[in-house]
């Protein structure tokens, strides 16, 4: 009510002086305000194919939390072809007046792009479409990104997948790449301002393999980067068979080290990043050797490329070898549990 009161004395004011060009300024400057006044703080982005057993437990793990709904939004962008899912989700956001959801076209994960343009909140959250809220989770980061909304660094919330004992704050963007090792390509744990994302042009080209990391990176000269690494979500126990159909040692094996080769020939990030970096995705590449190749835990990637794309940047015979040899410690475990059985 007093806002309407304001804009009304400010209208009579404006066209009493017959100043129309100021009192269109003033308009704009009240509009403004009133954006900014009723503008949540956080966007929690869910790009999503529509798999409605891990969408909607998500979805209930957001709004189930007894947080005021006008702090805070989901947007969910759908670029799969379930219209069951479609239906479901357009009666669920019947519900919730904060929850958007919109049908896109984008390509596999430029559909991420679609959910940041949607949102309007100050801070923009990924959120996986498999990533169940723990409890408090969801005030915890609207807290978080409170105490950090007048400095605006680059945050990742690395949810405990880095072992740190405390928040991890740098000015150096170097330190914040070689602190992210191979979890800058976990869409999971980016956000970004909502100020800092409209500054990337409207006619970027986005990786289309790992978009979210050319909106991590696009902010190199920061004065301050974080890294939170507390716990705020836990995943929804599935195997690995409605992850994706994209190939897997192309995407592990040439482009996301690429990503992070392109930062070093930028001059961003030094020569010791790029190796501890490459060393990070070299265990990955270790790890999903064992797991698909050798065995064959069910997954919807594409596998057949390992000896062309791996072969590029890493030394896949060394990595087919370590591999193998890892499977040795799980043999003696086994072996000593069915001994101890007897």
């Amino acid at each position: 009510m007093l806002l309407l009161t304001i804009i009304i004395i400010r209208f009579i004011q404006r066209i009493n002086s017959k100043n129309l060009v100021f009192f269109y300024k003033e308009i704009i400057y009240i509009i403004v305000f009133f954006n900014k006044m009723t503008q949540p703080i956080l966007s929690l982005c869910l790009p999503t194919n529509g798999i409605s057993e891990w969408v909607f437990p998500v979805l209930e793990s957001v709004y189930s939390q007894g947080v005021k709904e006008d702090l805070f939004e989901v947007v969910v962008t759908d670029n799969g072809s379930n219209s069951d899912f479609a239906k479901q989700m357009e009666e669920y956001a019947q519900k919730h007046p904060t929850l958007i959801y919109k049908k896109t076209t984008a390509f596999m994960f430029l559909n991420q792009i679609e959910a940041l343009k949607t949102a309007s909140g100050e801070y923009l959250k990924f959120l996986n479409h498999r990533a169940l809220l723990e409890p408090g989770a969801l005030q915890w980061m609207i807290d978080f990104i409170v105490r950090y909304r007048e400095e605006k660094p680059v945050i990742y919330l690395s949810n405990g997948a880095l072992k740190l004992d405390k928040i991890f704050e740098t000015d150096s963007f170097d330190g914040f790449v070689k602190g992210l090792r191979e979890y800058a390509s976990w869409t999971t744990g980016v956000g970004v301002w909502k100020d800092d994302f409209e500054k990337i042009p409207t006619d970027k080209v986005y990786n289309k393999i790992s978009p979210h990391s050319d909106v991590l990176f696009a902010e190199r000269h920061k004065s301050k980067y974080v890294i939170s690494d507390a716990v705020w979500s836990y995943e929804i126990e599935s195997n690995h068979s409605k992850k994706g159909n994209y190939d897997l040692y192309k995407a592990f094996g040439i482009e996301e080290l690429s990503i992070t080769l392109g930062l070093y020939l930028d001059g961003d990030v030094s020569i010791d990043t790029l190796k501890y970096v490459k060393k990070c995705y070299e265990n990955l590449l270790v790890d999903f050797y064992r797991k698909f190749s050798i065995r064959h835990a069910p997954c919807s990637y594409k596998l057949e490329s390992f000896d062309d794309c791996v072969g590029v940047f890493f030394n896949a015979r060394k990595i087919k070898v370590r591999a193998w040899l890892g499977l040795v410690p799980m043999i003696l475990r086994k072996i000593i549990r069915i001994g101890l059985r007897k």
